[in-house]
């Protein structure tokens, strides 16, 4: 008999001891995401980043709705006009990539669609190549390759040039047609996530 006491008393006190436990639980995490900070106490804020990607030229100003220019290192007329051709090599203008955003992101460039230009033709006679702080073609790298990770919040990346270079068994597609700018479109994803 005084051992049946004994238990009971034992699972009492037992099944008390875990309801205080579980009612100091259930109140610590109640505190901990309903506290106010501005009284000193620990509390819980989730925040999420903002990314907002521009393209700028050299002084900073935006590229936006505008083409690059063309520069040649190949044949051009006496009027200036370039003049395309196998084997000819065009670049761009100067642009960086600001990251206004305030998180680090991490972003890759393509040439954007031209309504004028059939791009599966485009993609067929010409390659584009992009260069890293300077015009030296030796230094390019594919554009389809080219990947930036980790361009930090408020900041401006180096300056970049594209370089298209029309292939030596490029046809006739683009007789007759001008070309005189090109578009460029940036894909931007938070810092820690891999582009698709």
């Amino acid at each position: 008999m005084f051992r049946r006491k004994s238990n009971k008393q034992v699972f009492i006190i037992a099944a008390l001891v875990i309801l205080l436990c579980l009612t100091c639980i259930t109140g610590a995490t109640f505190a901990i995401f309903t506290n106010d900070l501005d009284d000193g106490t620990i509390g819980v804020v989730a925040t999420s980043g903002n990314i907002e990607i521009d393209v700028v030229d050299m002084l900073g100003n935006t590229l936006k709705t505008k083409a690059l220019t063309f520069k040649t290192t190949s044949t051009a007329t006496e009027e200036g006009e370039i003049l395309f051709e196998p084997g000819a090599i065009f670049y761009t203008e100067g642009f960086k990539v600001a990251n206004k955003g305030d998180i680090p992101v991490n972003f890759r460039i393509s040439v954007s669609k031209d309504t004028n230009i059939d791009m599966g033709a485009f993609d067929e006679a010409f390659e584009v190549w992009i260069v890293r702080e300077g015009d030296d073609f030796s230094s390019a790298e594919k554009l389809s390759e080219f990947e930036v990770e980790g361009l930090a919040a408020k900041t401006g990346s180096e300056t970049y040039y594209l370089f298209i270079r029309m292939k030596e068994t490029a046809g006739n597609q683009f007789q007759g047609k001008a070309y005189t700018g090109i578009g460029i479109t940036v894909y931007a994803v938070q810092g820690n996530v891999a582009i698709e």
